[in-house]
């Protein structure tokens, strides 16, 4: 099955939000062995929307489109999509009756027939919306499916998930498994793996599908495209490919096989284990502790953290000798080793993180210039140590790569407990 996906909205062109859906039905068709053809994103724009889903639905059997379904004047979707099938706006009874749930849910009450996500184009079928006002729709024509939802991406999210598989099963191949293998490794630069460390890896990638390098934040995400017709033979593919990797020089940067982020697998392997952890985050701001409380089942592991921007936070709060700061340095790896050991006697922690750096522009000494991060360890059984890095980038990105580091530390850390 050929999937098409048309983003709708000037905004996103206009660079005033970014479009998060793509990568939402990428997910969810790669999780039912599909994934998306073709997609464009147009302005709203009767003429250009038009021309979006004429060349769409030219090459493509089922096309979604996100945006455009609100009240105001700019939400142009329903009406244009009907123009383009020739279907005019009618009063649509079941509309009526989703808008109405969809608005109780947030204890609302809906205007009524005046408003317009009560009509739909003629013979299109609203879809009840689970966490949003405005009704979606779909409509079927010859062999062609169209399904389009509002541009909110919780709101797409959801739709997807209670809409997208049973409008769109019988064009479902179920004979035809596809699977995203992906590989995520850290520190090394993609030119460096496939130039340097492993020049064959990609030839040997290719015999078993369309091969790609991502390159992310201080690593890179190699991805191989499986097909199989049965889940046997995706298995086994599967195994070939772990094998190869396993093998390969660059098997000690890899520090996940699957589309978890750093951040999931984190908790996944925390909370599986039973270690509790938390951060001492001076240059990071707290970035450390938001990134790992996004996820859900945090709670479990993480106890908390102190962020300790200013000297006397760390001397009061953390407990750090004034002398090995006047010594040493703030970013120091003697500094770093107290943040951690503070942190970890106050919180009672099987592990506790920190990180210290400057992230400029400004600030910096000689030893330790901008671009600089100590990143300290301490554990519960008294093992301390810490690392210096120098990175490269403005304030945002050597914050980022600061708290990747101390991330990249932890997760190393966590897989060598054993099970509890």
């Amino acid at each position: 099955m050929k999937i098409g996906f048309l983003i709708i909205g000037s905004e996103v062109l206009d660079g005033k939000i970014s479009d998060l859906n793509t990568k939402l039905l990428a997910d969810f068709l790669r999780n039912h062995h599909l994934q998306i053809n073709e997609a464009l994103t147009v302005r709203d724009d009767s003429q250009v929307i038009k021309e979006g889903l004429e060349k769409l639905f030219r090459h493509n059997e089922v096309v979604v489109t996100s945006g455009g379904l609100g009240p105001t004047k700019d939400d142009l979707t329903k009406e244009t999509i009907g123009d383009f099938f020739q279907r005019k706006l009618v009063l649509n009874e079941e509309a009526i009756k989703i808008s109405e749930k969809n608005y109780q849910q947030f204890d609302r009450q809906f205007p009524g027939k005046s408003h317009g996500y009560a009509y739909l184009p003629e013979g299109f079928i609203p879809l009840s919306n689970s966490t949003g006002f405005a009704p979606g729709f779909t409509y079927k024509e010859k062999d062609k499916i169209l399904l389009s939802f509002p541009g909110v991406p919780r709101e797409f999210k959801s739709m997807l998930q209670d809409h997208f598989l049973e409008l769109c099963s019988e064009k479902i191949d179920s004979n035809v498994l596809l699977k995203h293998f992906i590989v995520r490794t850290k520190n090394i630069p993609e030119e460096k793996i496939f130039g340097e460390v492993d020049p064959n890896l990609w030839r040997k990638l290719e015999s078993f599908g369309d091969v790609s390098s991502l390159p992310i934040l201080m690593g890179v995400d190699i991805g191989v495209k499986l097909k199989a017709l049965s889940q046997r033979e995706l298995m086994e593919k599967e195994q070939k490919l772990k094998d190869i990797f396993s093998q390969s020089p660059i098997s000690p940067a890899i520090w996940h096989i699957g589309t978890e982020s750093l951040e999931e697998k984190i908790i996944q392997v925390a909370n599986k284990k039973k270690r509790t952890f938390g951060f001492a985050e001076s240059a990071t701001g707290g970035l450390c502790s938001h990134r790992i409380t996004s996820v859900s089942g945090s709670s479990q592991s993480f106890l908390g953290s102190i962020i300790c921007y200013d000297e006397n936070v760390k001397i009061n709060q953390l407990g750090v000798n004034r002398e090995t700061i006047n010594t040493f340095n703030v970013v120091s790896p003697e500094t770093a080793i107290e943040m951690a050991q503070g942190l970890q006697k106050q919180l009672n922690l099987d592990i506790a993180i920190s990180i210290t750096g400057y992230a400029g522009p400004s600030g910096g000494t000689t030893e330790y210039p901008v671009g600089s991060a100590c990143i300290g360890l301490a554990l519960k059984d008294g093992t301390i140590r810490a690392q210096t890095l120098r990175l490269k980038g403005d304030r945002e990105i050597l914050k980022q790569r600061f708290s990747q580091a101390a991330l990249y530390t932890l997760l190393e850390e966590l897989e060598k407990f054993a099970e509890s």
